[in-house]
């Protein structure tokens, strides 16, 4: 490589706000397990390798409930497994079996024997730890045993160095004490408490930048105004939601608690989501941000929107709109990181991450005489569940190679923007991370109905402090316009604790009103999920936008394009590795002759797609819902079957042998088998339906 470059590496340190408004407590322990393990690991590596340069970016609201953690607080997972084992109530019982396997289990569980065997003895499928008679089946002794082995596998390689008590605790394996916790417990605390002091160390060396995001991780345009939205998502239906002014006191609140937490304001921030818009950008403006990270697809809708021709190499350096600079990621080497490399050799890895980025460098439209960019941000704290050894083995590969590397330098954001210069942008798209759009976050009637709620509690604070302000009340509604809540609500996220994000969104709420001296509105008793009056289903999507003729052969050079206009239905994904899907989302479409579905997999499980088999199974029906061909079933192998490939499995059907008629439906429904035996079904209830154009199956009749 001749081009010198910048490898700028951003990893986003955030968990939503799990504390419960009313109690003060923590719901769930994911600050505290993040605290003793990747927070924790990453400083602890950067102090080694002290040429390598990076930046870390933390939620405001994070910080404050690691502080906590700190402090003493104890979440609801640690207060149930202290108990002493003769005072767990039943309901409590089933909680320890549904909760403490929430791990990557073939690197954190399968390994260790006792554990294993205690998954086992559950099962691993979905609902055992639902069953009264395998929970009948453990006793105190085993359950104590599942407390500490889950917490003790949540214990980094940092926390566990020189530590000859976690030593031996995993050395035993089985017949754990309550003794035992309270000590697991007080390492986790001990190791949170060393994370500031780390990080702080780290940026008074100039080795690490620290930025931040707006205190609650809000979508800053969609506060400015949810109809920037339909910029993206013209045919949407949004929810009127205005206030310019919560936009502009989340970021104030965000970057004054950063310089609390860390003694300077952060330069820069990670919008949340990536989430940018002309009117977002002016606000963080207003704050004094210099710099503003987010997504690709950002940048070549910008372009587009400018008139600008747009080359690969534009990626690969910084740009300036309203004053602020503006860096967009390269989402693929960002994701390699995140989903790929989790499966592959560490050294390997990190040579291919590190070739990759200096290939395309060589591309880069900045001055020659200056540092190219290679700008990759991502989620840094979950992908190393999936790493084998937490992910130490690569995070030092790949340190190493940076730091000896001749042309690659390990920088800084704000590093590289002091030896650059910036293109200015002309125009600025409205969109997130994901698909350069909202969607994840408003636009489903699940989604839309919270917005309803938090835009009439809203409402009544602006009312009822028109002569004086109550702070209290808006700390609630901040809070409450977290981007977390919109994640979970409605489609395409599901997890385990859907009832629980629900809950703690109307708790928020709810505390806004009490704080006013109102009383709630009832309807906030009930759930979103039964307010919207939508069914739990993974059944939402987005429909065909025009004809799609993909070419489906094992040798096939397939593009992007050949899927341009698919429909999409996308998989419901949980937040623990153990609820992650074989399948991340189903495209499909038409031409004139056949009916084509594409299958891709998750990312964390590409390992395995290759040995799955595909079983698919569709009722088609006429215009007036009756059925004309019921369970027509295909099969990889099937002759016109599935083509797979590492990238995904794809199925081109005839239309003759279908039986479609114009205006009918198709009934989908996917079975994932392993060795003949079926290990997932999408959707898990009923069937996705897919409505057959009206008109005739040919081009001419969509409209693009």
């Amino acid at each position: 490589m001749s081009r010198r470059a910048d490898f700028c590496l951003l990893l986003h340190m955030h968990q939503p706000q799990y504390e419960n408004p009313e109690t003060g407590r923590a719901e769930l322990p994911w600050v505290r397990l993040h605290g003793a393990r990747a927070y924790l690991d990453v400083a602890s590596l950067l102090a080694e390798y002290e040429e390598m340069k990076l930046t870390v970016n933390f939620v405001p609201s994070l910080v404050a409930q690691l502080e906590h953690v700190v402090g003493g607080a104890r979440d609801r997972w640690l207060e149930v497994a202290l108990k002493s084992e003769g005072d767990w109530t039943p309901e409590e019982r089933h909680f320890l079996l549904r909760s403490h396997f929430s791990l990557h289990w073939s690197r954190q569980v399968d390994v260790r024997p006792r554990y294993r065997d205690l998954l086992d003895k559950r099962g691993r499928q979905p609902g055992n730890a639902e069953d009264a008679t395998r929970v009948a089946l453990f006793s105190d002794r085993e359950l104590r045993d599942l407390t500490v082995l889950f917490n003790l596998a949540w214990i980094g390689f940092a926390a566990r160095k020189n530590d000859h008590d976690l030593e031996a605790l995993e050395n035993r394996g089985a017949d754990y004490t309550l003794e035992d916790l309270h000590l697991v417990a007080e390492r986790q605390r001990a190791a949170c408490a060393r994370v500031f002091e780390l990080y702080r160390k780290l940026a008074e060396r100039q080795q690490i930048e620290l930025s931040a995001s707006p205190f609650y991780h809000p979508i800053i345009p969609l506060l400015v105004s949810s109809d920037q939205a339909r910029r993206s998502q013209p045919n949407a239906e949004l929810p009127l939601f205005s206030y310019p002014s919560d936009a502009d006191a989340q970021i104030a609140k965000g970057r004054d608690a950063h310089a609390r937490a860390f003694g300077a304001a952060p330069r820069g921030m990670w919008p949340p989501e990536g989430s940018v818009s002309p009117e977002a950008v002016a606000a963080y403006a207003r704050a004094n941000i210099g710099w503003l990270a987010t997504d690709e697809g950002n940048l070549w809708r910008s372009l587009q929107m400018s008139e600008r021709p747009a080359a690969p190499g534009d990626l690969y350096r910084s740009y300036r709109y309203a004053d602020v600079d503006l860096l967009f990621r390269d989402r693929e080497l960002s994701d390699r990181i995140g989903f790929v490399y989790a499966h592959t050799d560490a050294e390997s890895a990190a040579l291919d991450l590190i070739d990759s980025a200096c290939a395309r460098v060589e591309t880069s439209t900045a001055p020659s005489q200056e540092p190219a960019l290679v700008p990759i941000f991502l989620d840094g704290e979950n992908p190393w569940e999936s790493y084998a050894g937490a992910g130490e083995p690569f995070l030092r590969a790949l340190f190493a190679q940076l730091c000896a590397h001749d042309s690659l330098r390990p920088q800084t954001i704000s590093g590289h923007l002091g030896s650059t210069t910036r293109v200015d942008l002309a125009a600025l798209h409205s969109g997130s991370w994901i698909d350069s759009d909202f969607h994840i976050w408003i636009g489903d009637p699940v989604k839309n109905c919270a917005w309803r709620a938090l835009s009439r509690a809203r409402r009544t604070f602006a009312e009822a402090t028109r002569q004086a302000p109550n702070d209290a009340a808006f700390e609630h509604l901040l809070a409450a316009e977290g981007s977390d809540w919109f994640w979970w609500f409605g489609e395409p996220f599901h997890s385990a604790e859907d009832a629980l994000f629900d809950q703690l969104f109307r708790a928020h709420l709810q505390s806004a009103y009490r704080a006013l001296g109102v009383e709630p509105p009832t309807a906030l008793e009930q759930s979103i999920l039964s307010q919207a009056g939508q069914p739990s289903t993974e059944r939402a999507g987005q429909p065909p936008r025009g004809p799609i003729q993909p070419r489906i052969a094992a040798d096939a050079q397939d593009s992007f394009y050949d899927w341009v206009g698919a429909g999409i239905f996308e998989i419901a994904r949980g937040a623990a590795m153990a609820d992650h899907p074989f399948i991340e989302r189903i495209h499909y479409g038409w031409d004139s002759d056949r009916l084509y579905f594409r299958f891709d997999p998750e990312p964390s499980r590409n390992a395995e797609f290759l040995s799955l088999q595909f079983h698919i199974d569709l009722s088609i029906a006429d215009v007036d819902h009756r059925v004309i061909t019921d369970h027509e079933q295909w099969r990889l192998g099937d002759q016109q079957g599935p083509v797979a490939s590492r990238r995904y499995t794809a199925l081109a059907l005839p239309l003759s042998a279908l039986n479609l008629t114009a205006g009918g439906t198709v009934a989908l429904g996917l079975s994932i088998l392993r060795e003949d035996r079926v290990v997932a079904r999408y959707p898990s209830d009923g069937a996705f339906t897919i409505s057959v154009p009206a008109e005739r199956l040919t081009p001419s009749e969509w409209l693009v």
